[in-house]
């Protein structure tokens, strides 16, 4: 009898394994399978708004172009200096002593000639050596010389404008009054004297 008992329990357990592994096997449960719309549902929406703002994006208007700058004017030292001669920087012949070109210079007389190619390019050595060398030192000394120079002369105006001018104008006005006393003084008794002695000296006939 207990054989036949625990052949039965084992044929129900066989029996009702099937469909404990079919459960097990589809695993899902209406809740989950809620769950998962849900979440298609939130995922299909994010994609479409994903999609309107690149669309959004895509559809912005092109960017205009911008108008081009006005070209800008002169600058201040372009406007301070515009009415340098540039051709002719000494107009009032300052600087004539030392304005030496190649042939003031160097010359062969006509009883001593050498090659003509070595004193055209002993010419053009000189030339460009000289012009090359003035504008390299001209640009490092020519700024703060022209600053020197400007300071020492503002200087010299101030001095002379304030000081030495009014002093100068004071010295005319006090030899002005001497001049006049001294003319009055010698119209009172050299004057006189002068003529009365010159009766004693009566003029030669011509």
């Amino acid at each position: 009898m207990s054989d036949s008992k625990n052949g039965s329990s084992n044929n129900l357990n066989e029996s009702n394994m099937p469909l404990l592994d079919d459960v097990e096997k589809s695993g899902e449960t209406p809740e989950k399978e809620q769950i998962e719309l849900k979440e298609e549902e939130v995922s299909e929406k994010k994609d479409d708004s994903t999609e309107k703002t690149k669309k959004a994006k895509k559809e912005k208007k092109p960017k205009e172009p911008k108008p081009p700058k006005a070209p800008k004017g002169p600058n201040c030292i372009d406007l301070i200096s515009k009415d340098l001669d540039l051709g002719n920087r000494d107009s009032n012949n300052v600087n004539v002593e030392i304005n030496l070109d190649f042939s003031d210079v160097l010359a062969e007389p006509s009883a001593a000639i050498g090659f003509e190619w070595v004193w055209k390019l002993a010419f053009v050595v000189f030339s460009q050596t000289k012009s090359w060398f003035y504008k390299i030192f001209a640009a490092l000394v020519a700024v703060p010389a022209a600053l020197l120079w400007a300071i020492v002369f503002a200087l010299v105006t101030v001095v002379y404008i304030w000081i030495v001018s009014p002093a100068l104008r004071l010295l005319d006005l006090n030899l002005a009054i001497i001049k006049r006393v001294v003319v009055g003084v010698m119209g009172v008794t050299v004057q006189p004297l002068s003529a009365a002695v010159s009766h004693a000296f009566p003029k030669s006939p011509a």
